[in-house]
């Protein structure tokens, strides 16, 4: 909101100061962009615009279209990496991501709108950090790195590091690195939105769940995949409750969507 001597008003694309903008062609000129004081990141602009409504203050944009790298999908040594540029539509129907993580890529193809999925980015999704939206619950839960680069070099996070804002001014989030994929069991739930979503990934004899709002921050718990489910989701710390729903609730609700989504990927072993 703006005080203007009428009152509060409501900001729109025309209230925005003027910008300089930035189109880079390569990583490097895009984060020395960056790096200036009042630089802002573009992508997709999916959510950039209702960050201007709510008052961001921009003295250059550095869009990120022109840059190659953000766009890209590949297997490598690390993992599927997957730039930080790709649209929703585009990362859930990628043959690379379907082959590596096919659950993945279902789960992401169901996220947001089919207007949001054609144009918002994974990248802008995290960075953008709204508890609403669900990558970082899905990273979160899949043990993902997060790749950026700065103006001193490259730096890698865990998603939970975005909330703390550990990156530094101009870091540009450049991939996300999902580890182990040809071993990884992964399953997503949010059919109780917005009170709670789970995501939960199996690694061998390690299971990670991570559960998220529309409201709160994700948290995470790791059991062992014969522990009891709902004893595991009372492990959430109360910070996973707010004025929507008690954390003893929310936990309630994360043991049964724990159960369920443990017992599905029993019924896929069996052939079910």
């Amino acid at each position: 909101m703006l005080l203007l001597p009428t009152g509060l008003v409501a900001p729109t694309q025309r209230t925005i100061p003027a910008f300089a903008l930035h189109r880079p062609g390569s990583l490097g000129e895009a984060v020395a962009a960056g790096a200036a004081p009042g630089a802002v990141y573009a992508q997709g602009c999916s959510d950039l615009f209702a960050q201007f409504r709510e008052g961001l203050r921009c003295e250059s944009l550095v869009a990120l279209d022109r840059v190659p790298e953000l766009g890209r999908v590949a297997m490598t040594d690390g993992g599927l990496e997957i730039g930080s540029g790709v649209a929703h539509h585009d990362g859930a129907h990628d043959d690379t991501v379907r082959g590596a993580l096919p659950s993945f890529a279902e789960a992401w193809g169901r996220i947001a709108n089919h207007r949001i999925r054609q144009r918002a980015t994974i990248g802008g999704n995290l960075m953008a950090r709204r508890t609403r939206y669900e990558m970082s619950v899905m990273l979160q839960a899949a043990g993902a790195r997060l790749r950026f680069l700065t103006a001193d070099g490259p730096l890698e996070l865990d998603p939970a590091a975005l909330w703390d804002r550990e990156e530094p001014h101009g870091a540009l989030l450049t991939s996300i690195v999902l580890p182990g994929v040809h071993g990884l069991w992964f399953g997503y739930e949010r059919s109780m939105r917005p009170l709670a979503t789970a995501a939960v990934a199996v690694r061998g004899d390690r299971v990670t769940l991570t559960v998220g709002s529309e409201y709160t921050r994700p948290h995470t718990v790791r059991l062992a995949p014969d522990d009891d489910p709902v004893k595991a989701a009372e492990r959430l710390p109360d910070s996973v409750g707010d004025a929507a729903a008690s954390a003893g609730y929310r936990r309630h609700l994360a043991g049964v969507l724990l159960r369920r989504l443990l017992e599905t990927r029993a019924a896929r072993k069996e052939g079910r």
